[in-house]
């Protein structure tokens, strides 16, 4: 069967009558609706003002993305002008100016960018970083245009919540093979498919599931009809209200947000209106809770949400974006699993175990596997990377690329235990963070996003917990709570930490799209940087 590029699906698709809407843009109307052929009008402007630029076929071209209509006119620009568009990171919660300029500077040395296209709130950011710095409203508003039929490919950095920054290399075959993928798992629910997304379009998530797959669907079968994008910083007040004033069908988000939003939803004011048009509310980025998904589902009951549109999946950008999915209106599942048995690779179901949530069958033309009864997750197919760039090599054995995640099979269906370099090893065990971090938020009721574990660079861990602005401290003093929680985490998994860490509100480190960064938290941990409010220290890890 012949293969579609990306540029062709969102070609096919500028022929349509589809809709984008941008809020909170930083210039212009708080509200811009534009239709998706005009954005596709504008792209031939900035495929021209590459090429004036002297941009050959292939050639990177650093983009910094935000969610707006310059931004996206520009992506599109260059695909069409065949050239590589290098998605940059954004900076991470914590991440200075300096350091994300560091970073930046560092990427577009190893790529050899000699054109950056940035919003223009950012140039004096990127200022002198490459031979050439332009406004991404400049290249969506050039003077000349050109209907330039090319595919280039993308590039898409990671968003670094392993401490490494990886760029991942990808064919616009394969971003449209995932694509057409996700939008047949979504199914009904892509069926006049709306969405909102406050995901970052410097994320996979954001950018391929969220945007693309709802732009290239208004031109499939599916006829989707409105793409409504917004800037991260808005999701806690927004994010539902626009997808119940739009009616929105498909709608993207970490697990974390969940939490947020339904602890919150005073502070949110809640959506405003009913959501019982959301159908798939794609949980992903990052290991998905059965908590989580419960306390939201209660929060949005009254506003005629269906708990069975919580749909559940992991990805990775390696994969382009989706590996595997629960489909809509399937409830989803999970699995209480014993955490030693895990720490030794073993699946063995327990009834007050570890819950694991199931992330569906595998999406069309994606092969998942993991080596004995859990492992490393180990991928294939066509929507895969063609590699890393710069002198990063990924592990493959034999066609199979051999990925960081650390999986189950049962059924068909893949549960994620957690990442392989996050594993910590204490005392002749293995220890998941996730696992730990569960125990901590459920004993100390603060939610598992405000709390991480990570080793302490002694042989041991410690759990570190984020305060709460404006409330008091659980156990009547974060002391006691320290204590409490080190009672749990041995009568748990068997093993204490040699500290309980209370750190500032909002001092935990995260990724622009809102992953936990345990390694660099680590980092900060065994330098002394954290801003610590209470530390309670237990001697050498032990039972």
């Amino acid at each position: 069967m012949a293969r579609h590029t990306l540029t062709e699906l969102l070609a096919a698709a500028a022929s349509g009558t589809g809709t984008t809407r941008f809020l909170g843009l930083s210039s212009g109307p708080r509200v811009q609706q534009i239709p998706f052929a005009e954005l596709w009008r504008r792209s031939e402007a900035a495929a021209a003002c590459f090429r004036d630029l002297g941009a050959g076929p292939g050639e990177p071209i650093g983009l910094l993305l935000a969610a707006s209509p310059d931004c996206l006119s520009t992506l599109f620009g260059a695909w069409r002008a065949g050239l590589t568009a290098v998605s940059l990171p954004q900076p991470g919660r914590g991440v200075t100016a300096t350091e994300h300029r560091s970073a930046l500077a560092d990427i577009c040395r190893r790529m050899e960018i000699e054109i950056l296209a940035v919003p223009g709130e950012s140039l004096g950011l990127v200022d002198a970083l490459a031979p050439h710095v332009v406004d991404v409203a400049s290249c969506a508003q050039h003077g000349r245009r050109w209907a330039a039929t090319g595919a280039g490919d993308l590039v898409q950095f990671s968003s670094g919540s392993t401490g490494t920054v990886k760029g991942v290399r990808l064919t616009s075959e394969a971003i449209a093979t995932n694509v057409l993928a996700l939008l047949e798992r979504l199914g009904g629910a892509a069926d006049g498919l709306v969405c909102c997304s406050w995901c970052p379009l410097s994320h996979d998530m954001g950018l391929v599931a969220a945007a693309l797959a709802t732009l290239a669907g208004m031109g499939q079968p599916c006829a989707a009809r409105e793409l409504t994008l917004m800037p991260p910083s808005w999701f806690l007040r927004s994010w539902l209200r626009a997808c119940s004033e739009r009616s929105a069908t498909v709608t993207w988000t970490p697990d974390f947000a969940l939490d947020l939003v339904a602890r919150y939803m005073g502070v949110s004011g809640g959506p405003g209106g009913g959501l019982g048009a959301l159908q798939a509310v794609v949980v992903g980025a990052e290991p998905v809770r059965g908590q989580s998904l419960r306390r939201f589902a209660a929060a949005m009951a009254p506003y005629g949400f269906d708990e069975t549109a919580l749909c559940p999946g992991y990805g990775m950008a390696e994969a382009s974006v989706a590996v595997s999915l629960v489909a809509p209106q399937q409830p989803w599942t999970s699995v209480r699993v014993e955490p030693a048995a895990l720490g030794e690779l073993r699946w063995q179901p327990a009834g007050t175990g570890v819950e694991l949530v199931s992330c569906g069958l595998p999406v069309a033309g994606v092969q998942a596997r993991v080596p004995g009864e859990a492992g490393r997750i180990e991928l294939r197919g066509d929507c895969l990377m063609t590699g890393y760039t710069g002198d990063v090599e990924p592990l493959w054995a034999d066609d199979w690329l051999v990925t960081d995640d650390l999986g189950a099979i049962q059924g068909g269906e893949l549960y994620i235990v957690g990442r392989a370099d996050d594993v910590i090893l204490t005392v002749g065990r293995k220890l998941y963070p996730t696992d730990l971090e569960a125990t901590v938020s459920g004993l100390l009721a603060i939610g598992q996003d405000r709390c991480a574990a990570v080793a302490d660079g002694e042989g041991g861990y410690v759990f570190v917990a984020e305060m709460h602005r404006n409330r008091t401290a659980p156990h009547g003093s974060w002391a006691e709570a320290c204590r409490v929680a080190r009672r749990g985490l041995v009568e748990r998994h068997g093993v204490g930490p040699s500290a309980g860490v209370v750190i500032a509100a909002g001092a935990l480190p995260r990724t622009s799209s809102g992953k936990l960064q345990r390694r660099r938290l680590h980092d900060l941990y065994v330098r002394g940087r954290l801003p610590v409010e209470t530390t309670v220290r237990f001697g050498p890890a032990q039972a």
